[in-house]
């Protein structure tokens, strides 16, 4: 038996790669191709939270195996589309864009009709943001459900007016004005909601001002970043 085949005898490096490669390769279908490419990563990076991301990763793929697009693992295009996101696991420290990219991932490869490019644009926007773009845009996807998480601090208003800044300084209240009105901005350069500026002042409708906000754009990043394991991801 091997150094690397005997545990005892085996470095925590090589250790990792096995146990990684073995979840990987546990996937059917396409657990050969992803444990290929993630292995020269592994060993290269040495970085936990990567292997945890992989593991995390091979588990859900094995669940929804059945539901995988054969056509497109088979791709070429495929092979890319994973060390892309790999790659990019590798550099990211935030849980949230590691969420994001793993969500991603699946709903790319449980897709009816995946969209190679489109997905690496959506996987090169979260690589270029900020946690804090992360959780403004699920805020906006789903208003209610981030109304209902904090309690209703929101519910469906009832007052005289109030305004987007406010609405989010209720359903964020660690984020100062400049944080809000900052990632709001950004949101909306980048075309994925239509509303520029958070303080003009509105009809107090409650959470409800939060509703039916995105662009074209921002509709399909958010199905891209949504949970797959529940569906509405990408078609």
């Amino acid at each position: 038996m091997s150094d690397i085949e005997n545990p005892a005898n085996s470095t925590p490096a090589e250790s990792t790669v096995e146990v990684t490669a073995i979840a990987l390769n546990a996937v059917p279908v396409v657990g050969g191709v992803l444990a290929g490419i993630a292995n020269s990563l592994i060993t290269r990076r040495q970085n936990q939270r990567l292997n945890k991301f992989l593991v995390d990763l091979a588990t859900d793929l094995k669940a929804v195996s059945q539901r995988i697009n054969t056509e497109f693992v088979q791709s070429s295009q495929f092979a890319d589309f994973a060390e892309d996101v790999f790659s990019k696991a590798a550099e990211t420290r935030q849980q949230e864009k590691l969420s994001a990219l793993h969500a991603i991932f699946l709903n790319t490869v449980l897709s009816n009709r995946p969209k190679y490019d489109e997905a690496l644009e959506v996987a090169d926007l979260v690589h270029r943001w900020q946690p804090r773009h992360l959780v403004l845009l699920k805020i906006l996807d789903n208003p209610r459900a981030a109304d209902q998480q904090m309690g209703k601090v929101v519910g469906d208003g009832g007052g005289i007016s109030t305004s987007i800044n406010q609405i989010l300084r209720k359903l964020l209240p660690e984020w100062d004005d400049d944080q809000i009105d900052r990632t709001w901005q950004e949101l909306h350069d980048a075309r994925i909601h239509r509303t520029p500026g958070t303080k003009t002042m509105m009809t107090d409708t409650g959470i409800g001002q939060l509703q039916n906000r995105f662009d074209d754009f921002g509709r399909k990043v958010a199905s891209y970043l949504r949970e797959p394991l529940g569906g509405g991801g990408p078609a």
